[in-house]
């Protein structure tokens, strides 16, 4: 699988972080670095996004003041690829991590490219796979024509 990035910079600031941390075969820290990676406002404030030291991720970046909207959408999705977190109750509301508020922006093709990053195995397929797909159980085990 090949991953498009959105310039060089992006590109350099990923394989950069991949390198660091030694993620080579880490797909949440993959999909965490593409997403810091997309902007240069959180490419020069990933340390209050993710602590080195510890691995982890700053919950605190996502209300630091430089965030623009654009750069939380993809801080949240950056966290809830790397460890689920969806938000908090007291200061991020859940919902706010539902693509019906995250994915409103030009960044939407590069949020696709992480989800592909942080699960590999399902995003080998081709768009024709999907008719081969099994429907699981069915009542009847009747054939389904999937043409009409």
């Amino acid at each position: 699988m090949q991953t498009k990035f959105k310039d060089l910079e992006h590109h350099q600031f990923y394989e950069g972080m991949i390198r660091m941390t030694h993620s080579q075969t880490d797909t949440y820290r993959q999909a965490l670095f593409y997403l810091l990676g997309l902007t240069e406002q959180t490419r020069s404030h990933v340390r209050d996004l993710y602590d080195f030291d510890e691995n982890s991720i700053c919950l605190e970046g996502l209300y630091k003041g430089w965030q623009t909207s654009s750069t939380v959408k993809l801080t949240r999705l950056a966290f809830n690829l790397y460890n689920g977190y969806s938000g908090d109750e007291e200061r991020d509301a859940s919902r706010n991590y539902s693509p019906y508020f995250m994915f409103d922006t030009g960044l939407l093709p590069y949020f696709f490219e992480a989800v592909k990053l942080r699960y590999p195995e399902f995003a080998q397929f081709r768009s024709h796979d999907f008719v081969q797909l099994p429907f699981g159980a069915m009542k009847n085990h009747e054939e389904y024509d999937l043409e009409h």
